[in-house]
């Protein structure tokens, strides 16, 4: 991974020892059904502060979300080559909305990824337990068991929004969620908690981070209670919980609102963004990038026409977010990524649109107001934004959810989006992929927006398919 800069740290032979052990694991895991799996006896076990430390610095397992989800939603398509040339069925499957997406694979990144993380956070909780208080400094035992209990939060979010209906307060209590795995003993069965179960348990995870970590953390790649304040804002208004939206993206904001002026950077660079890591983006809160497919490098991925005609000329993101491939089509550049890989962590530009749209739904339309606009100050060129002025409050959500796809374009958040937003007649979306002169559709709130569990999790463990 050309960005662990963490390898640099002190604690490098740690890091090194104790990844192997657990990528061991799970690479056994991986191949039986991962919730169910069990290790060798004979595999070394991280047992100090500084073991645990290293275990969540592990960049290339924890700085990682789903990616199926970009490949299905309508931010971009691709041709019948492009299609063709995919490497993975599962991405070739997830395109055309097919009903068996696996085919009988024996890996789901985006299924076992996120259950990594969950057993790495676990074995971090369960050893922090049996550490002596007396051997150890508060303060890197604080944040330690912080960075654990975010890293299985932000795990089970995005688990929630590929294998789980979307948040219905009226059925959250009987619609199925995902196995919340709560320690490192694969010998307790696996059992599907009801969705309510599973926000709760990812909420009271964060809450409780947010009450050990730091402030500012050394590394993007860590999480701090900015990084809480921001995945509670993203998580509440998946759940359309308007006014706790708004609150967690202003505690966030408050601590830091600095936004990259796009007058700064050149167009002309194929990487215009300033590195993100090890600490290189002010805007950044927390660093994560989406699981790389083909789909999300294949030079035949476009960006969809109808949602590049609507940024105006005088949009620096029309040519720092895409490039003309020769031929009239566009592809994505990027936008905060590092190394070839799609950003989608936290950042000041997601929090402001979602304290916009929260705030305007909450009454508070003078705000949203000036936050939507000083956001695109930011983002047209210099002397061409005229601020809106609209207070009326369809126009202006309008307005705010047009930018917020524009804005966060890449970042698997429109997938979310979409399944808030299509209980809502005046933002339900059709979306229409074509392949080989068939096309394929996904409807508003149709099946196909909750993924099925793969199949060697329901042989192994026996939970229920979606």
């Amino acid at each position: 991974m050309k960005y662990n800069i963490q390898l640099k740290r002190k604690n490098k032979m740690l890091r090194i020892c104790f990844a192997a052990f657990l990528v061991a694991f799970l690479n056994i895991s991986c191949k039986k059904g991962f919730l169910d799996a069990k290790p060798s006896k004979s595999l070394l076990v991280p047992t100090t502060l500084a073991d645990f430390d290293a275990l969540l610095d592990n960049t290339t397992i924890f700085n990682f979300s789903c990616g199926l989800n970009e490949i299905t939603s309508d931010d971009f398509y691709t041709t019948d080559d492009g299609w063709l040339g995919w490497y993975l069925i599962t991405e070739k499957n997830a395109y055309i909305y097919a009903d068996d997406t696996y085919q009988g694979i024996s890996i789901v990144s985006d299924w076992d990824t996120p259950y990594q993380q969950v057993f790495y956070s676990n074995v971090v909780l369960d050893g922090l337990n049996k550490l002596r208080p007396g051997n150890v400094s508060q303060s890197d035992y604080n944040r330690v068991k912080g960075e654990a209990l975010f890293q299985r939060a932000f795990a089970f979010y995005n688990l929630s929004q590929l294998f789980c209906l979307p948040y219905n307060k009226s059925t959250a209590k009987s619609d199925l969620g995902i196995p919340l795995r709560l320690n490192s003993d694969v010998n307790i069965k696996s059992m599907r908690a009801t969705i309510e179960e599973t926000y709760t348990q990812i909420i009271n995870d964060i809450k409780l981070a947010q009450t050990l970590l730091p402030v500012n953390s050394s590394y993007k790649t860590r999480p701090n209670k900015r990084a809480s304040d921001g995945l509670l804002a993203r998580i509440y208004l998946s759940m359309q919980d308007y006014r706790n939206a708004e609150t967690s993206a202003n505690n966030a904001l408050s601590v830091n609102n600095y936004l990259l002026d796009f007058n700064a950077l050149d167009p002309a660079s194929y990487n215009p963004f300033p590195q993100i890591l090890p600490n290189n983006s002010n805007e950044v809160v927390f660093y994560s990038a989406l699981l790389n497919y083909s789909f999300t490098s294949s030079p035949l991925s476009y960006v969809d026409p109808d949602l590049y005609r609507d940024y105006d000329d005088n949009d620096l993101r029309k040519s720092l977010f895409y490039v003309d491939n020769g031929s009239g089509l566009y592809n994505f550049k990027g936008s905060y990524g590092d190394g070839g890989y799609f950003f989608c962590g936290i950042a000041n530009d997601e929090l402001l649109l979602t304290k916009a749209e929260a705030g305007l739904r909450n009454g508070h339309a003078d705000n949203a107001l000036s936050d939507l606009n000083t956001l695109l100050l930011k983002r047209y060129k210099t002397g061409s934004f005229t601020n809106i002025t609209t207070k009326e409050p369809n126009a202006l959500l309008h307005i705010i959810l047009k930018e917020r796809r524009k804005e966060l374009v890449g970042r698997g958040i429109r997938w979310s989006d979409l399944r808030r937003l299509n209980s809502d007649l005046a933002y339900a979306v059709t979306i229409y992929h074509t392949v080989q002169n068939i096309t394929h559709t996904l409807a508003p709130m149709g099946k196909k927006y909750v993924f099925r569990i793969p199949d060697y999790e329901i042989k192994r463990s026996g939970i229920q398919q979606n």
